[in-house]
């Protein structure tokens, strides 16, 4: 019978171990790691990790770029505006 009970703990011991937390989804760097990589990587490849909360949430969420990315990102907003001003939509305050 205790052979039994500790084949049973030992099973489910195993199976605890093998279930993930994550959910399937990555893992983000550390700061550490961050740093390391950026030291051995190419400038181009560089990332860029900040912590920042949602609309709508109160909850802080790590987020990880490129830095590449990044200053390719910049000032598209404001051209996105730009080209709403030249087709009327940003008259009305409706958008029509």
């Amino acid at each position: 019978m205790q052979k039994l009970l500790f084949s049973l703990l030992l099973a489910a011991v195993l199976a605890s171990c093998a279930a993930s937390d994550t959910d399937g989804q990555a893992r983000l760097p550390t700061d550490a790691e961050v740093t390391y990589y950026n030291s051995i990587a190419p400038e181009e490849d560089h990332i860029a990790c900040f912590t920042r909360i949602e609309l709508g949430s109160r909850f802080p969420r790590r987020s990880c770029y490129r830095v590449a990315d990044l200053e390719a990102y910049d000032g598209l907003e404001q051209n996105v505006v730009d080209l709403m001003q030249i087709d009327g939509l940003l008259d009305s305050p409706f958008g029509f």
